[in-house]
């Protein structure tokens, strides 16, 4: 018997050939200590209905007193904690991704601002598409400790008065080092701004009429205005983010740590305009995710592990999940299939209506340059997740496909179906015969799931008998 190894971190490779395993729509994480195996490979959370709307092109959202707002082309609409179909708020300029802050004021002052210099500010009745003349043509805000904080392609850094929605026509500064600023975040008690050279880091001086004092500059800029996330309410993962070199950083105190595997960074440096990237932030079963898309396809990071998954919708390249928040005790987000806001949740096993196509590639299995002649197959799975109240059979009587490459993964044989177990027939047995001999490259095991119930993957081995080569 050969043990299968399945991946914890996906790695296609270059080539499939050079891959050393993938994990699409599932992660890997922790058993408890005497567990048959160290990990269980489990499928990544669904999506459940909870707001609906007439709009399209979502823009992202902001959770303020009770109340999520969210942008969509043209239009801001609201929901509160029941869901259902939104309230429009009124008609917002633009259709570009944008950004969301509100201030510490008795009532907040509440604004919106995307990279194409649209600003509006807004109540939970009215849009004013306009801001103080003083301010000049801005591409994304913050809140600090009260203020407004706007950036510049230019480099410049504006600050509202403290609680208002006033700028005093001296109150910037311009970072020399960042190249152009592309946006700013809050993290802490810094002010980070990140620029398309460089990242400049500035604190509360309480000065007047510019209140920020720099700290120091980070040497390395972003790729992207949409390429940062980790350091949203609730989250608290730290900042991630997107360099101008092409990689994945988490911002540790002040210094960027690479997390991207090389295939990651291949994948980014083919996205020509980098506009396209969106990273985004949530967490599920107390694992912080990071999701890091763009119209061809998407990798999670788990902070937790460290490790990366792929992701795609149903018939997809891309995740559905577009700019999560925080909201009545929910991840919220947009769904970049309607115009509805999601919830994303551990107990759904599919994307609102659509099956999650759960694929795990095994490393490969070889003695190079031999043949193994393969007798039987056997997966250890979780076993007796139907749902008798489920749809019927996908989810009562579900099953998983099992089939095998013996060229790197260029090609696969015809699937076998296998059966998983109704609910509680736990003595379900998942096993493979006559599976034919591998090549020279070796046996990559494929299992797939598409019913909509529990995912547990643990292990698996082979029946093997080495040929001549």
């Amino acid at each position: 018997m050969v043990a299968i190894s399945w991946p914890y971190s996906t790695a296609p490779g270059l080539k499939p050939s050079e891959g050393a395993g993938r994990l699409r729509n599932c992660y890997a994480e922790p058993m408890g200590e005497g567990a048959r195996d160290p990990y269980v490979i489990h499928r990544v959370p669904g999506l459940n209905a909870f707001g609906t709307s007439a709009r399209t092109g979502y823009r992202g959202g902001i959770f303020i007193a009770n109340v999520l707002y969210a942008a969509f082309n043209n239009k801001l609409e609201k929901w509160s904690s029941t869901g259902g179909a939104s309230t429009n708020v009124g008609n917002l300029t633009g259709t570009k991704k944008g950004f969301f802050a509100s201030n510490n004021a008795a009532t907040p002052d509440k604004v919106f601002v995307d990279p194409d210099g649209n600003i509006a500010t807004f109540t939970p009745a009215t849009v004013t598409n306009s801001f103080d003349s003083d301010l000049p043509s801005v591409n994304s805000v913050t809140q600090f400790d009260g203020y407004f904080i706007f950036t510049t392609g230019s480099g410049q850094i504006w600050a509202s008065g403290l609680n208002a929605v006033t700028v005093d026509a001296l109150s910037f500064t311009t970072d020399q080092t960042s190249g152009g600023l592309l946006r700013a975040i809050t993290w802490g008690s810094k002010l980070i701004a990140f620029g398309r050279k460089a990242t400049g880091v500035y604190s509360d001086a309480g000065t007047s009429p510019f209140p920020l004092s720099k700290v120091t500059t980070i040497a390395r800029g972003i790729a992207g205005p949409y390429c940062v996330a980790g350091f949203e309410d609730n989250f608290s993962r730290g900042p991630h983010f997107v360099g101008d070199d092409n990689k994945v950083y988490r911002l540790d105190g002040l210094t960027p740590t690479p997390v991207s595997p090389p295939d990651l960074d291949g994948l980014i440096e083919s996205v020509s305009d980098k506009t396209t990237l969106e990273m985004s932030a949530y967490i599920s079963r107390g694992h912080g995710m990071i999701e890091l898309s763009c119209p061809a396809w998407t990798w999670v990071l788990n902070t937790n592990t460290g490790w990366w998954n792929e992701k795609a919708k149903y018939l997809g390249l891309r995740s559905r999940v577009a700019g999560p928040v925080y909201a009545f005790n929910k991840w919220l987000t947009g769904d970049t299939d309607s115009g509805n806001i999601v919830e994303i949740t551990k107990s759904s096993h599919l994307d609102i209506d659509k099956p999650i196509e759960t694929h795990v590639w095994s490393k490969p299995v070889q003695k190079f340059p031999a043949q193994i002649r393969v007798s039987s197959i056997w997966i250890d799975i979780a076993v007796g997740v139907g749902d008798s109240t489920g749809t019927d059979p996908t989810a009562t009587d579900p099953d998983i496909e099992i089939d095998w490459s013996d060229d790197g993964g260029e090609t696969f044989s015809t699937p076998r179906l296998c059966k998983i177990g109704r609910q509680s027939l736990g003595k379900t047995r998942v096993r493979v015969n006559q599976c034919g001999n591998s090549k020279s490259q070796g046996r990559i095991i494929r299992v797939k799931q598409s019913s909509n119930v529990h995912f547990g993957l643990m292990g698996g081995e082979m029946a093997a008998e080495l040929q001549p080569a």
